[in-house]
């Protein structure tokens, strides 16, 4: 299970106020190993912001790791060349054969919350298609030059929430397209499926980067679906820092909008999970200011055991040179931090249900749907 390093955490910031830029570099003095310290940065797809941030402050980096950093710029900055040259392609193919769809995640958010392709790394794009149209958007990538697989790498991986990856060289760079039945995973309760009319108009938008103009979704269902994405298991159990910045900065964009009480009666589970967040990167202050005054779902204060730390994939859990001991600890005791965030547990509430009933039965629902999934195949 991995934890973010201390001074990672305190770069993962759109601006500082004063304070907070004195706690980074006392963060930073404390750095002992800054090749582990550039790993962790590029893990959690920081090191475009920690480039901004070297332009306006004068913060405690060797030059070489500088050196380093501007490297990944020029090499983040260049993959999103390539991203959005793939991305053009589509969208065309798509117009042409009139399928609908919604840019989804880092597709939408880079250009629209971060502006320049460097500061938002992305593994892949994913794009939300209807069901009905799912096959002949598959055609129309293939036509593009895409592998894209007959079957998902894994039999246990059946009726997933989205396509087997589709994948394509470009400049030099693998650019992966992931197209999405469903916005929200399986492993999060509830669906985001391709809006139908005559709801499409009223909760979606165009994000422009370059010479495109994305379809993707308004500011407040984008803002329930990162969070989501937020909320469930990630590879390699990590929680990525720049996933948090997406829900972060989305936040403040709403509030700036005027849009917090749509917010607060559409998605209120947004609310609880900023208040978590809180705990492992303190929220700007206007966000703290409104959810003070929502009572229920203000900002955790009261510590909390493995902050940052989320649950690991079943996969993990399940494979490698565990014992028994230690799987069931991994499956079945997550940190409460985690337990909040994922099941939306306020700070104010117990969480006996939830340990002893909730997770658990979760947990096996899981277990046998992947079960299910291995039985019938990929």
């Amino acid at each position: 299970m991995h934890t973010p390093l201390p001074s990672v955490v305190a770069l993962a910031r759109f601006s500082f106020t004063e304070t907070e830029l004195e706690l980074a570099q006392a963060e930073l003095r404390t750095v002992d190993d800054w090749q582990e310290w550039l790993d962790q940065v590029e893990l959690h797809g920081l090191s475009g912001f920690i480039n901004k941030h070297l332009q306006s402050y004068d913060l405690s980096i060797p030059p070489a790791v500088k050196l380093s950093l501007r490297a990944l710029k020029i090499r983040h900055a260049a993959a999103a060349d390539a991203r959005y040259e793939v991305l053009a392609d589509i969208n065309a193919a798509f117009e042409q054969q009139a399928i609908p769809y919604l840019a989804l995640k880092g597709a939408a958010l880079m250009p629209h919350l971060y502006g320049e392709g460097y500061l938002r790394p992305m593994r892949d794009m994913d794009l939300l298609i209807p069901k009905s149209h799912e096959q002949r958007a598959v055609t129309v990538i293939r036509e593009l030059g895409f592998e894209v697989p007959n079957r998902q790498p894994s039999r246990y991986m059946k009726n997933m929430h989205e396509l087997p990856n589709a994948t394509k060289h470009v400049n030099g760079f693998k650019c992966s397209v992931e197209l999405h039945r469903d916005a929200v995973s399986r492993e999060i309760s509830g669906h985001l499926f391709f809006p139908e009319e005559p709801l499409l108009a009223d909760c979606t938008q165009r994000i422009n980067w370059q010479q495109l103009a994305l379809p993707a979704f308004d500011n407040v269902t984008m803002l329930h679906q990162v969070c989501r994405h937020l909320e469930g298991l990630h590879a390699g159990g990590v929680l990525k820092l720049i996933n948090v910045m997406d829900v972060i900065g989305l936040a403040l964009l709403v509030l700036q909008q005027g849009k917090w009480r749509v917010l607060e009666s559409k998605h209120p589970h947004v609310l609880v999970s900023l208040s978590y967040l809180h705990l492992l990167t303190p929220l700007p202050s206007e966000l703290v200011e409104v959810l003070q005054g929502e009572g229920t779902n203000k900002p955790a204060v009261k510590p909390l055991t493995g902050v940052g730390r989320i649950m690991v994939s079943l996969s993990s859990a399940l494979t490698g040179k565990r014992s028994i001991i230690e799987r069931f600890q991994l499956l079945f005791s997550p940190s409460d931090w985690w337990l909040r965030l994922h099941y939306n547990v306020r700070m104010q509430r117990s969480l006996f249900w939830v340990k002893w009933f909730r997770h658990p039965l979760k947990v096996s629902s899981w277990l046998v749907k992947r079960f299910y999934s291995g039985l019938m195949g990929g």
